[in-house]
């Protein structure tokens, strides 16, 4: 019964085996047929001695063990095999569906690199098409030049001929429609040149208006200079103004050079310019140079300086605030020696304007002047004479100019400039200074607050202002009454 039921398992598995038979390589199949064959040898008979008796020998219990496990390996080694032939035959699809797309991509690219060509050869057609219209518009224009010029040519022998006969006072009956013609030409270039003549002649009388009215304001400032020493009091108005020794060296020369420059915005003013821009100067015993005129209904002013939104870095050595630096239609500094070129011509009053970030505006104005550049461009501000905002230099004497480079502030142990950024008239370091760094807000950080552009009596020392301008216009001094 044992033996049954081995037989039977051995049968299930080989039914087993059956199914693996085409993926069998044939080495294997060899193997399998063989231990299968001697399998199945078993039972076998065998004859006894006398050649009657028939016995009926079977196979032991391990031997068909021993079969079955190895069958069964068999099975497992040909699972494997298939498995392992799934992988590479799943590999191999990869690598083709690799090269099919990348085949793919280089039929798209042989498809582009078709159109482009096609693209190009229609270009280099179109190209053909206008280089031969411009040969055929070059020619034509060739022709019309030539023709131009042969016309050039006959008008010239009409004009000789003209000239010629108005010379030799020939009048024809057969040229007399020509001759007509010719006088008409001759009136108008008479009628002309007697028209420039009259234009020269109206420059003529502006230009002696100028000066009489020069005249006038030399008398005027002479009369305001014999009795400038004589009150005790002044108050400053503004009108234009000359100093003494600048004035007994130029009367000469004002009312004798027709053609000099205006010495400031305010001349400017006065000559009927009201137009706020660029306009071109000549202070007395100075060369010309350009500046930025703000005209009002009061009179013009030199812009000095003017801030508006950080465009131009104002933190500089000494050589670029004594030359001035910026586009004087946005932001910029004037610079030391124009400043002051135009300011020894005589008193003036100087204009400080603020703006912070709220759009509101104040203003300070004090009576102005600015030293040479051997005393260090010193500045001399006395007390202010109009504005609502509150001074926060005081009552500034002989105070130099300062940069980083240049060290020239009251503060013995410390360099303004570097401290606070930008060249400013420093006294302690820390009442105003507006040409410090432009900041959009309040830095976090205390040092850089400092650096900023700021008026400390008017919004405090933190505070970076939005806008400052800085302008200058002559003052008259006149007696109280």
């Amino acid at each position: 019964l044992a033996g049954k039921w081995t037989c039977i398992n051995i049968l299930g598995r080989y039914k087993y085996i059956q199914k693996l038979l085409p993926k069998m390589k044939t080495f294997e199949f060899l193997v399998l047929v063989l231990l299968i064959k001697l399998l199945f040898a078993f039972p076998s008979e065998r004859k006894g001695t006398t050649g009657k008796e028939k016995k009926v020998q079977y196979a032991s219990w391990d031997e068909l063990n021993v079969l079955a496990h190895g069958l069964l390996q068999l099975g497992h080694g040909l699972k494997e095999h298939v498995d392992k032939t799934k992988g590479q035959m799943k590999e191999v699809f990869s690598k083709f569906n690799a090269h099919n797309s990348t085949l793919s991509e280089l039929l798209n690219q042989v498809k582009q690199v078709r159109n482009e060509n096609e693209n190009l050869v229609s270009k280099a057609t179109q190209l053909e098409h206008k280089d031969a219209y411009f040969v055929n518009l070059s020619a034509e224009l060739k022709e019309k030049v030539q023709e131009l010029q042969g016309e050039q040519m006959d008008e010239a022998k009409r004009l000789k001929a003209l000239e010629n006969k108005v010379k030799g006072h020939t009048w024809g009956q057969a040229a007399e429609n020509e001759s007509a013609y010719s006088v008409n030409m001759i009136q108008s270039i008479v009628e002309a040149q007697n028209k420039k003549i009259d234009e020269l002649l109206d420059k003529v009388r502006l230009q002696q208006h100028k000066l009489d009215k020069q005249n006038v304001q030399i008398q005027s400032l002479q009369s305001q200079v014999e009795n400038k020493f004589k009150t005790p009091k002044w108050r400053a108005v503004f009108a234009p103004k000359v100093e003494d020794a600048i004035l007994d060296q130029n009367i000469t020369s004002l009312s004798t050079e027709s053609e000099r420059l205006p010495s400031d915005c305010h001349q400017i003013f006065l000559e009927g310019h009201t137009e706020s821009g660029v306009y071109r100067i000549e202070p007395v015993q100075s060369q010309p140079f350009e500046v930025y005129c703000e005209m009002t209904s009061d009179g013009g002013w030199t812009v000095l300086q003017r801030r508006l939104d950080g465009s131009v870095d104002f933190d500089r050595f000494w050589g670029s605030y004594e030359n001035g630096f910026g586009n004087l239609n946005g932001e910029f500094w004037l610079g030391l020696d124009k400043m002051y070129r135009v300011a020894r011509q005589g008193g003036y009053i100087l204009h400080i304007r603020l703006t912070d970030w709220e759009d509101n505006s104040q203003f300070i104005e004090y009576p102005f002047h600015l030293g040479a550049k051997e005393s260090g461009y010193t500045l001399d501000l006395q007390s202010p004479v109009s504005g609502e905002l509150e001074n926060a230099v005081g009552h500034t004497r002989g105070v130099r100019f300062s940069t980083q480079d240049v060290d020239q502030d009251l503060k013995s142990d410390m360099n303004c400039a570097k401290h606070l950024s930008g060249g400013w008239w420093f006294t302690a370091c820390g009442h105003s200074n507006l040409n410090g760094k432009y900041f959009t807000a309040v830095p976090r950080m205390r040092h850089e607050r400092k650096q900023g552009i700021f008026w400390k009596t008017w919004k405090g020392r933190y505070y970076p202002l939005k806008s400052t301008l800085m302008k200058i216009r002559p003052a008259e001094l006149e007696p109280e009454s």
